[in-house]
Parts: structure tokens; sequence; C-alpha cells
């Protein structure tokens, strides 16, 4: 800080200082020649040695009438602020920081002119002269010559990084605060799932087991009687399976997991889908449907795909306000072959050779720029305000892209509307995938069935033993240690739950295989796999089935182990 020590003077202007002084003093006359002999003796000396500091550094007059006026300033602070000095001399303190941060200074400058403070410290936005905005710390203090007015020196310091550090911060601060609830939300809905996985995997098995006595009732007794009765059971099944996708959805979004893929005609699943928008977009958002003739199937997640046009299309929604229209085209993409409308297409380039699917969902919005063009796939990134927009819509569409082998971007102007542009492997083939088909005269067996839910028990009971199997069911590991404990019973293959109270699956799986080497043993879950696999101890190339499983998942998983472990003993025989 200046003090009256510095404003000693050291000897006369050399050659070399010689314009800054007689810029000083001629600033000096200019502000009501206000400023004593002893100020302009001491400049030579001050501008030594500040002239080229690594901190701005301003001289204001104080003054009753004029209030804080600039004098004179380094050259450190003529290039932080793009002046020159004779556009700063004589000019208002507060004319060179931005508007919404003059009010806050100006009360500090009155408290200095009405002597209640001779320190100032703030940060405020200073504005370059080429419009750019540059953060800056201000300190200041009051400086009394021996004569004359008071004037005061401050040093200006360019915080800017600094700023932008402690926005990152708060930025990163926001994102973990949301990961923390996104975590909490994944433990709650791992709990609920696994209570709700095994009343659904009830409720659907039962369900199909009696819709098959019914078609035999329709087929043997009376088709009037028993129709209407076997159209209520397929009902509870469809709801049943409604519900499993649910949860399956709910925990892929929670969670952020992949579910499984199965092959998806987009083309039929955009059809199914624009109902569905239409309810959630409104009258005033119409949707317009484009497809290519010859859609190749996809492998996908027909739940996530749907979701992620349903991401999108809520961004468009609310990109739109007023009203506007949304279209949704799709087409067939041969890398080595492209179609002249994707040539040139930057993000194709990043995809690894072979037949891709897109589908573009077009609005008619507000647009974005370019920065929120650049941003908009980041995690937790939004332009909504409120805590309910959690900025995942688009992050999560790209990360379903690139999961399954394909890729997301956006085009996008301001008033020019938005296309988000997704592109998904072709599936090899397009025949439907086969169907495992439980063949009880190929492979009627006999599977241990471990669980300490009854109605588990009872429904894997029921659905094995009606495909041809013998069952044997334990309530937990040590029952089912003793069972197999009797070398009379002769058990084909294992089927056990994850993770139960006492002894857990592993445990058991563990001295089920020192008692019965080579056994197959199949894992039952209402958790997820990932979750629960590497906790408790089970082989990560170990075979699972998650709850809720239909009745044909889970009949074709037993019959192919079974297969397998059939052809294995073949080959060593």
């Amino acid at each position: 800080m200046f003090n009256q020590r510095m404003l000693s003077s050291e000897g006369p202007v050399t050659h070399d200082d010689k314009p800054a002084a007689d810029e000083l003093a001629t600033a000096a006359e200019l502000t009501t020649g206000y400023w004593g002999e002893a100020f302009r003796a001491s400049e030579q000396q001050s501008w030594r040695q500040f002239g080229r500091a690594p901190f701005g550094l301003m001289v204001a007059g104080l003054t009753a009438d004029r209030g804080c006026v600039c004098v004179a300033v380094n050259e450190t602070y003529c290039e932080l602020s793009g002046c020159s000095r004779g556009e700063v001399s004589g000019a208002n303190f507060l004319s060179f920081f931005h508007p919404d941060d003059q009010p806050a200074l100006d009360l500090l400058i009155e408290g200095v002119l009405a002597g209640a403070t001779d320190q100032i410290e703030a940060e405020a936005r200073l504005l370059r002269r080429d419009g750019e905005i540059v953060w800056v710390g201000l300190t200041g203090s009051v400086i009394r010559p021996p004569v004359g007015q008071r004037y005061l020196a401050i040093f200006i310091e360019d915080t800017t990084a600094r700023q932008q550090a402690r926005a990152e911060i708060q930025r990163l601060e926001r994102e973990l605060q949301r990961s923390r609830r996104l975590a909490s939300l994944g433990q709650l809905v791992g709990g609920i799932s696994h209570d709700f996985s095994n009343t659904l995997t009830v409720v659907s098995n039962y369900a199909s087991l009696v819709r098959d006595e019914l078609v035999i009732a329709e087929a043997t007794e009376s088709a009037a009687k028993w129709g209407p009765v076997r159209w209520d059971v397929e009902q509870i099944g469809e709801a049943a399976d409604h519900a499993k996708k649910l949860i399956r959805h709910l925990v892929a979004f929670a969670k952020r997991q992949e579910t499984e893929p199965a092959l998806v005609d987009l083309g039929q699943l955009i059809s199914d889908a624009t109902g569905l928008l239409g309810e959630v977009l409104g009258e005033n958002v119409p949707i317009v449907t484009r497809h290519t003739d010859g859609l190749w199937e996809v492998q996908s997640d027909p739940g996530l795909l749907q979701q992620a046009i349903v991401n999108i299309a809520l961004n468009a929604r609310d990109a739109m306000p007023g009203g506007g229209e949304v279209v949704i085209d799709t087409a067939n993409i041969d890398m080595e072959n492209l179609p002249a409308d994707w040539r040139g297409t930057a993000e194709l380039a990043e995809l690894l050779p072979g037949r891709y699917v897109a589908f573009r969902v077009s609005d008619t919005g507000s647009g974005m720029d370019a920065d929120t063009v650049e941003r908009a796939f980041e995690p937790f990134f939004t332009t909504k305000g409120g805590d309910s927009a959690a900025g995942l819509g688009l992050s999560v569409v790209r990360r379903f892209a690139t999961q399954s082998g394909g890729n997301a971007w956006l085009r996008s102007e301001p008033g020019q509307g938005t296309t988000v542009t997704v592109v998904l492997p072709a599936a090899a083939g397009s025949d439907s995938p086969a169907i495992y088909q439980a063949r009880a005269a190929e492979s009627a067996g006999m599977v241990l069935v471990v669980d300490d839910e009854p109605a588990i028990r009872s429904v894997a009971h029921r659905v094995l033993t009606t495909a041809g199997y013998q069952v044997v069911t334990a309530a937990n590991g040590d029952e089912a240690v003793r069972l197999l404990g009797n070398p009379e019973l002769a058990v084909d293959m294992i089927l056990t739950d994850m993770v139960m109270p006492g002894m857990t699956g592993a445990a058991f799986a563990a001295q089920a295989k020192a008692m019965r080497p080579g056994l197959p043993i199949l894992y039952m879950s209402g958790y997820e796999p990932q979750d629960v696999a590497g906790a408790v101890g089970i082989d990560p190339h170990a075979q699972i089935i998650s709850k809720p499983f239909s009745r044909p998942a889970l009949l074709a998983k037993v019959t192919q182990m079974l297969t397998a472990e059939s052809a294995i003993g073949r080959g060593q025989s």
C-alpha cells in the first residue's frame, strides 16, 4: 500500500520517467488542482516501484463534489483493462466496472468519502474496453498527504481464474449432491425391486400355468365357458410383465445399468411410443413419423430404447412452450455405402464398420447456442430451473447409445430448432431369436431348488415339474446341504437364491461343489447381479437368472445348462 514514506521525494525526474510525471501532473491539474507538491514529487519513486508490478494500481482522488476520480494507473492496469492512461485519467472510478457491481462499490466509496473507513476490499467485474469481463479483487487504502486533499490507492488483482475455479467447485459440489441422491435412490430401488421381483415371479408364473390349463379346458370342454377366463388370466400375465418392465427401467435409471437386449423392430417401437408421447407432449405438439422401408432390426433393450425416445421428446416439448411439431424419422446406414444425406457426418467416423439403424427426433423449438450444444450431453447439465431438472435426459440417451455400440449427437441453432440423432448397430440377421423349449423327454432331471421364500420354492416346483423335471426343495443352505448328503438323492442341477439369511448362496454353493463336483448351479437374485455377486463371493462367471423371471426364461435356462452338462458328460465318456 501507499503510505507517507512512499510520498517523499528521492531525486529529480529522469528523462525516462518524465512522460509519466507529466501525465500525472496534467491529470492532477485536470482534477481541479487538488494535489500538492508532495504528491508530484513522489511520483518518480512510486511508479518506478509499481509501474510493472504483477497487479494493477490505480490512484484516485477523493473529492466531495466529484467522488472518486482516477488520476493515474500503472502499465499493468492498462493491460488488464485495455485502456490507455489518457482514457483512464479524469474518469470516474465506478465507470470501469459492471453496472450490477457499481452500487456495492459506490457504497464503499461513500464510506471512504464520509471518513467512516480508510480501507476498501471487494470483488467486482472489470469491463475491458473490448467488452470482455475480467473478475478482479480490489484492495484500497486512503492516503493523506501532508498538504492537499486525500486520494485512494487501489490494488487491482486479476481473479478470473480463481472465480472460475470457485464456480467449478460449486458445480462439482452440486453434481456430488445429485450423485448422492441418485445413489440413495439406487439403494432404495434395489431393496424394493428385490421384494417386488419375488412377488412378480410368483404372479407371472402361476398366471402362465393357469393359462395353459385353460387352453386345454377350452379345447376339451367349452371354449365359451373357459375362453373369457383365459382372457382374464392373460391380462394378469400382461400386467405382471408390464410391472417387470417398470422395475427394470427404474433400476436402470436409478443405477444407470443396462438390462437385457432383444431383437427390436425400431419402426414398430416408435409407432407404439407415439401414442404415449401424444399424451405426454399434449395437443399443441403433434408428432410426425417417417419410416424407411425395410428398416433393419436392432439388438437392444426395448424399454431403455423407448426411454431414450421419450427423454428426447420431453426435451423437445420443453423447448416449445408455445407449441410446435416433433418429427421422428428413421434410416438404415451401411458404413460402406452411406446414404447421400449422411455423408460427411463426423460422428459416424467414430463408429466401427458395419450396418446401423438411426432415428432422428427434430423439433421446431427455440434451439440452443453453441455453448449449450457443446454441454448438452454432460451429466447433470440442464438449462431448466428448479431441482426437478436433474439434467440426466440426454446424458442417459448418449450412455445408452454408446454402450449399445452406437452413438448420439445433436444439431441446433438459436431459433432453428434441435435435431437429436441416435445410431444403433443393426442386429445380425433378421430372424427372431430362437427360444429354448423345455423338452421333458430330452432334458428331464432332478433339480434342487433352494430359496427362503416359500412362494418362490412353490412356483419353481410347479413350473419345473410341469415341464417334466423332478424337483426337491430346501428353505435354506443348511437344509440343502443335508439333502445333498444323502447319496441316494440323484441331483442333476441346483437352482438357488443368491442372498439368503444364514448361509448365503455362495457359501452353500461352495459346500455343494465340494460334496458333488461338477454339479451345475444356477443362481436366482431379486437384486441386480452386479451389485451383490462380488459382495457375497459369487464367481463372476456364474450363471445367474434375475427375478422376476418368466416361466419360459426359467425353463430355457435350466434346459440350456442341463443340455450343456450332458454334452460334457458324453464327451468325457
